[in-house]
């Protein structure tokens, strides 16, 4: 198994930048800044502070990933960013499908390589 370091290196080495959460000096979730291939900025927010997990448990961490993913879905996503007047002048329903479709893809391609 992976540490957390080396799970955090291989998130980094796909151009993913991450960034810890702490509360009161506690490391409790990490933020991952990502972009669709169109260059829409996705972040996924990581948190470790209900669930009585750690956030430097490395199947924690790859656990807490998945669901986020299960969780917030591409309709979601689009829902979410329609409502941005900008967005809706630069995307066409088809365009962001496709964007989002191919972001979901590579995040989870992402989540298989970490948990070989």
């Amino acid at each position: 198994m992976k540490t957390i370091e080396q799970i955090l290196t291989i998130i980094e080495n796909e151009e993913i930048n991450v960034y810890n959460y702490k509360e009161k000096g506690v490391l409790c979730g990490y933020e991952l800044n990502t972009y669709t291939p169109c260059g829409v900025n996705e972040i996924i927010f990581l948190d470790f502070r209900s669930e009585g997990k750690s956030a430097i448990n490395p199947n924690d961490f790859i656990e807490e990933f998945e669901n986020y993913m299960k969780h917030y879905t591409i309709d979601e996503r689009i829902q979410n960013n329609m409502q941005n007047e900008k967005y809706r002048e630069d995307f066409t329903l088809k365009q962001s499908l496709k964007d989002f479709e191919k972001w979901e893809k590579r995040i989870l391609n992402l989540i298989k390589k970490l948990k070989k």
